[in-house]
Formats: C-alpha cells, sequence, structure tokens
C-alpha cells in the first residue's frame, strides 16, 4: 500500500536491496543497532555515501552508546562502517519538524553536514536542498560531534545564519 501511494518510481525490498540498488544510503536507526548493520551490510556499503542519522543515547542503546557519544557518532559510525563514505546529516532535528518545515517559505531550516570525503559532503548538500533545507557544512567528521544528540543545539530549529552562529562557523558566502 505504501508503494502504491508513494509513486510508480517506488518499490518496495529489503535492506539488502536498497544497498544494492542506491549510491546513497539514509542510516536512521536506534544506534544500538550499528554493530549489527556494521555486521550484515558493512561490506554491501563499501564505497556508498552513508547519511548517518543515528543517535547514540546511553539510555535507549546501553552502555555500547557511550563510546559513540565521546567520540562523536559520526567517528564511531565510521569505526563500525569502514570504507563506507559517511557524512553525519538530518539527525539534530526532530522527523516531525522535517515534515513540517520542508520547503518553507523564507530562510530555510538548516541542516547541518560533517564528513571527511569532500565528495560525499557535496552529496548530501544536495539531498538536503532538494529536501527543502539549507545544508550547512560544519567540517569533517569529528566535527559533527558538535551537533550530536548530547549538545545544546539538538532538536534546535535555526535558519542557516543562526546555525553557523551557534557553531562559530564564518558566514555564508
Amino acid at each position: 500500500d505504501l508503494v502504491a501511494r508513494v509513486g510508480p518510481r517506488s518499490q518496495a525490498g529489503t535492506s539488502k536491496d536498497a544497498i544494492a540498488f542506491g549510491d546513497v544510503v539514509f542510516l536512521g536507526v536506534p544506534y544500538s543497532a550499528m554493530p549489527q548493520i556494521a555486521q550484515d551490510y558493512g561490506k554491501a556499503l563499501v564505497g556508498k555515501v552513508v547519511l548517518d542519522a543515528g543517535n547514540p543515547n546511553a539510555k535507549r542503546d546501553g552502555p555500547m552508546a557511550e563510546p559513540a557519544i565521546a567520540k562523536g557518532a559520526g567517528v564511531a559510525t565510521a569505526e563500525y562502517l569502514p570504507g563506507a563514505r559517511i557524512v553525519r546529516a538530518f539527525n539534530s532535528i526532530n522527523y516531525k519538524v522535517f515534515v513540517a518545515e520542508a520547503h518553507r517559505a523564507g530562510e530555510r531550516l538548516a541542516v547541518p553536514l560533517a564528513g571527511d570525503d569532500q565528495q560525499a559532503v557535496a552529496i548530501a548538500a544536495q539531498l538536503v536542498v532538494d529536501a527543502g533545507f539549507e545544508p550547512v557544512i560544519v567540517g569533517g567528521l569529528a566535527s559533527g560531534k558538535s551537533f550530536d544528540s548530547s549538545t545544546s543545539l539538538f532538536l534546535k530549529a535555526l535558519n542557516a545564519r543562526e546555525l553557523r552562529q551557534a557553531l562559530n562557523l564564518p558566514p555564508a558566502k
């Protein structure tokens, strides 16, 4: 039913099918699933752009979340998925805000991005624009810790100017 509602260009499949099909994979799962994802799909994700939207939460995910919180979720995800082109994206705002604010009039809502692969970050930035938001490239993957769920920015819906200011980034060119 969902595939029929989404439209003729959609199709249903398994996680394995989706990874084989796409050049970009959106990973939005409870962080405690990362070890299993790495085991089941790690090899298939090598070379793929992986938009990492997961947020480790010790209360929900247990002790395995603590190292990811300490080093930053993106860095931890890269350790779980070596060879994948990890970009921290779409993790800092509640999905309901994304649904409500996509393509809004005026200044668009900002989506912070962090990644070490510049081409992967550029792809993620274009997907952010296509989704109706403004990308703010924060820096390398380690800098993604600045907008992880353990920070004061988490769940704050900001425009790009406000986000750059909060992260002490230079104004947009």
